[in-house]
């Protein structure tokens, strides 16, 4: 009894192991949703001819995703298998949230720091640079600080920055309206936007020419007449 249950085992483990990688469960029909930005056409390419290399039952992430590494607008990808030949890809998309100017033209930059080679910068927050990256991401940090900035900025908010700067080591946005916020250095950036979008809304800061949260519990407001140069902040 105890041969016959191993033989038993070893030949259902052998038509597991015939089965995952047979053309029965072979990968046919891929769906990849979510690659809309530029260079999409050739994400949802590399995807759907990785896919078909694989089947349902033997899915290789590793694979999958090395198919979209040279592709900086692809953040992450999430897979689903539907036996027996359909897998759906979720793409993950990086967005461009500012531009970074330089000599020479502009690039776009995702949140996190990475270039988007090729995708369109106008119409973004402006972030000066002496010189353009050449890598993959920013390394600069306190370009890298301007674009955590942006990126940490509220949605109602994000639209409506112009320009980042770092003057004398503390960050300064400046809105569409001409308003500047202030922030200091680059540490609890999320509690200081959270203050200046109180002090925005507030109907008393109407016509502000500057918001200063460097210390987000005591949001200060004045003229741009007002404003002495900004102490050194360390970051």
């Amino acid at each position: 009894m105890v041969v016959s249950l191993l033989v038993a085992i070893a030949l259902l483990l052998g038509g597991w192991v015939w089965l995952r990688d047979s053309s029965l469960v072979a990968v046919e029909n891929v769906t990849v949703r979510g690659a809309t930005g530029l260079g999409a056409p050739a994400v949802r390419s590399s995807l759907t001819g990785a896919a078909q290399q694989m089947t349902t039952l033997n899915l290789d992430r590793r694979a999958l995703n090395a198919a979209v590494a040279r592709f900086p607008l692809v953040k992450s990808i999430t897979v689903e298998t539907k036996f027996p030949h359909a897998m759906t890809i979720i793409v993950n998309e990086r967005r461009p949230v500012a531009s970074l100017v330089g000599p020479g033209g502009a690039l776009a930059v995702a949140a996190d720091g990475v270039i988007l080679t090729g995708s369109p910068s106008s119409g973004l927050p402006v972030i000066a640079v002496t010189r353009l990256v050449r890598g993959k991401r920013v390394v600069d940090p306190t370009t890298s600080s301007e674009v955590n900035l942006i990126a940490l900025a509220p949605r109602r908010l994000r639209g409506e920055v112009t320009e980042v700067t770092a003057v004398n080591g503390g960050l300064v946005a400046k809105l569409r309206a001409g308003t500047l916020l202030r922030f200091g250095g680059s540490n609890r950036l999320a509690a200081k936007w959270i203050a200046a979008d109180r002090v925005l809304q507030d109907p008393q800061s109407a016509g502000a020419g500057y918001i200063d949260v460097s210390i987000p519990e005591r949001p200060a407001s004045g003229t741009l007449e007002a404003i002495e140069p900004p102490p050194s902040v360390e970051q």
